[in-house]
């Protein structure tokens, strides 16, 4: 909520904390894990891999002496993934190996894995399509390319509780207006768009990519009072944080970067800041309260094409 609030990070940082091991159901994983039969994959690789969440979390569907490699260009959470497989316990024989580098010029050969993924990644990226190049390239051919992208834009209409759906129209289209602005800039600025998992198909049939498969996932974000276990509690103290220290992509700077770059005139954001800012507080009140209530859904995209032989 502070304008001047500002803090050296590593990318993502924010998003890469407890609340990220909660993103996806379990039941939903061992689904995907058979849709993609990870039963049959030897050399997976997770580009953008971050700290490796998402890697140890598929790597129990994969089969013994299976090996996985994440790829991140952030030093630091290769050292943390290297820790945490070091320290990870499982009923496989697995073989992890974390390495810097970066999407856009993957340090693995040609041909050499059976399924490549990414987790938020090309959302980040100034070109996604030479990513998913580098992906297609390092898959062996029949080998399956996957990718999980949001849509972001849509949590701007949905609503948190009963009195927000007496909206003001015009209210509303300004707030849409703020953040497609904010959008377009970041995309003009080439650090990515927020909500590339819509048109990820056309991304991958692009890029050569065949027999193109579609899913969502099911999982909801929930917060429902009372805070009563793990989960609940991770992602109230991750808003809470947020709010507090401007954190998860909500600074008063970066959003008015991209707002200018969209085209928006500051004066116009200004005003659209001071209402989100009464908005975060109350927001703040009730987490601290344990009264704050959120359905949370969200939109998340899983698209994988097959490399063709």
């Amino acid at each position: 909520m502070n304008k001047s609030h500002k803090r050296s990070k590593s990318h993502s940082q924010d998003h890469l904390g407890e609340a990220r091991q909660y993103w996806w159901n379990t039941d939903y994983l061992k689904l995907l894990a058979d849709r993609l039969d990870l039963a049959s994959c030897q050399q997976v690789a997770d580009i953008g891999c971050g700290v490796g969440t998402m890697s140890f979390a598929l790597s129990s569907y994969l089969p013994n002496g299976a090996s996985l490699t994440g790829v991140d260009m952030e030093h630091s959470y290769v050292k943390t993934a290297k820790q945490k497989a070091r320290h990870l316990k499982t009923d496989q024989e697995l073989s992890f190996n974390f390495l810097a580098g970066h999407a856009e010029s993957i340090p693995l050969e040609d041909d050499t894995m059976d399924l490549t993924f990414c987790q938020t990644l090309l959302i980040h990226v100034e070109d996604p399509k030479k990513v998913i190049s580098e992906m297609k390239r390092i898959t062996k051919p029949g080998g399956y390319v996957v990718s999980l992208e949001p849509n972001n834009l849509v949590s701007n209409l949905m609503f948190d509780n009963y009195s927000e759906t007496d909206f003001s129209v015009p209210d509303v289209l300004q707030m849409l207006e703020i953040r497609l602005l904010i959008e377009k800039g970041k995309k003009k600025l080439g650090e990515g768009y927020s909500s590339l998992g819509d048109v990820l198909p056309e991304l991958f049939i692009n890029s050569g990519l065949e027999d193109i498969q579609v899913w969502l996932s099911d999982k909801a974000h929930q917060l429902i009072p009372p805070y009563d276990n793990r989960e609940k509690r991770v992602r109230a103290a991750q808003m809470i944080d947020w709010i507090e220290t401007d954190g998860g992509g909500t600074d008063y700077e970066s959003n008015l970067r991209y707002f200018k770059a969209g085209g928006g005139k500051q004066i116009q954001f200004d005003q659209y800041w001071s209402r989100a800012d009464t908005y975060k507080r109350q927001m703040l009140d009730d987490l601290k309260k344990q009264k704050y209530i959120s359905a949370g859904g969200s939109v998340m995209y899983i698209v994988a094409g097959v490399v063709p032989s």
